[in-house]
């Protein structure tokens, strides 16, 4: 991926690693329902990825699963995504690699984004992260 950050496939060995991130980003997820929902992805269609640093540190979370729109083009929705932007990170271009490596070994032509909340200033920011995507040429709906 690059020399600061790698992906790390999430399952059950890996899933205490990212439970930090995921902490920070809503206190009221216990450590239960986190394993739960790290076991619900591995046995179901859609998968989760880490992508930390060096250190082992977990800054970003997402899931992805392969879909299709109406033109029969294949998807990656991504899903369930937490970053933890840290002033001097390239964490939001580490994220688009990781996607973009991703929707090409699927083959998919087209990635969605989903967004479960939005504030309204989150709606004025923009997603840093899609717009990372976007300088590598994806199509984000």
């Amino acid at each position: 991926m690059n020399k600061q950050f790698q992906a790390l496939p999430i399952d059950d060995r890996h899933a205490n690693s990212a439970y930090p991130l995921v902490f920070m980003h809503d206190a009221s997820i216990t450590t239960g329902q986190w394993l739960e929902f790290v076991r619900r992805h591995s046995r179901g269609s859609s998968r989760l990825i880490a992508i930390r640093d060096r250190r082992g540190v977990v800054h970003a979370l997402f899931s992805y699963r392969i879909d299709s729109d109406l033109r029969v083009r294949k998807r990656l929705s991504i899903g369930d995504l937490i970053v933890a932007h840290l002033a001097g990170s390239q964490i939001d271009d580490a994220v688009a690699n990781v996607v973009a490596d991703v929707a090409q070994q699927f083959g998919c032509q087209i990635v969605t984004i989903e967004r479960p909340f939005v504030t309204r200033r989150a709606r004025d920011a923009g997603c840093p992260t899609a717009d990372a995507l976007r300088r590598g040429n994806w199509r984000i709906n």
